[in-house]
Parts: C-alpha cells; structure tokens; sequence
C-alpha cells in the first residue's frame, strides 16, 4: 500500500522515466528495420512519457518543494521491472512491428492496472487523486495502442 505522497511521486517518476527511455528504444528498433511509421509513434509515446515526467516533477516541487531524480531512485517492484518499462518483457533482436505494439500495449495495461491498485489501496486522499488520474492517462494509451493493432494487417 502506498500512502506517502513523496513514495507516489518517486515512483510515478520512476516509471515515466523508464517509459520515456523504453520508448526512444522501441522507435530505434523500429526505424532500424524499416518501421517508419510505427517508429514514429513510439517516438511520440517517448514524448508523452517526458511530458509525464515533468508532470510528475512539477507536483514534486509543488507539493513537496523538490524534484526527485527518477535515476537515482531504485524502487522494488512486484516483478523485477517498471510497470511501464516496455524493455523488461521482451528483447528487441527481431521484434516485429505487431510484437513490438504487443509489447507496448503489455507494459501500458500494466502501468494503469499498478496506478489503479495504488488508487484502490491508499489510504491518502491526494495519492487516490492523482493515482486514479494516471490510470486514466495510461488508459488512454491502451486505446491509442489498441487503435494501431487494428491498423495492422494480421501476422
């Protein structure tokens, strides 16, 4: 159970920092294999994990009066991984663009069912309100992901 704000916001930190470099990789991966398109949209999911990010540290330094690194901070989590790391699933030596969606889509549920537990869980008011508001925002990824699955041509 997490109740302490700062705890909340290190982690939500942690985990967009982590998106955001996992993104940049799966765009690279992509485009290194011809998957113009596809790599675009990671390259755009790696700035809205940025924009998270700094979401995130703008409600550290207003709530808390400081920023957290996310890269200093080395959190346990339930499976070895970031919920939102989309590099802990799979490796990337011949991913597929669907795999590599697939993946993607993995992470994104993962990410919104850990900030839907927080929310569920917490015993703070203010964890549950911003909990519940980034399982909104990584539920909007799943839709967005979900979108591109069906663009695909089935493989």
């Amino acid at each position: 159970m997490i109740d302490d704000l700062e705890r909340f916001l290190r982690l939500a930190a942690k985990l967009e920092s982590d998106a955001a470099d996992g993104y940049a990789r799966l765009a690279e991966a992509m485009r290194a294999d011809g998957h113009d398109e596809v790599a675009e949209m990671f390259a755009k999911f790696g700035e809205f994990s940025r924009l998270h990010l700094a979401e995130v540290q703008g409600l550290q330094s207003e709530e808390l009066g400081r920023e957290f690194d996310p890269r200093a901070d080395d959190p346990q989590w339930p499976d070895a991984h970031s919920p939102e790391n989309p590099l802990a699933l799979a490796p990337l030596a011949d991913i597929t663009s669907r795999g590599a969606i697939d993946m993607a889509l993995e992470t994104e549920r993962r990410a919104c069912d850990f900030y839907s537990a927080v929310a569920g869980q917490t015993r703070s008011d203010r964890v549950q309100e911003l909990a519940q508001m980034f399982a909104e925002e990584e539920g909007e990824h799943v839709e967005h992901l979900e979108r591109w699955l069906e663009r695909l041509d089935p493989q």
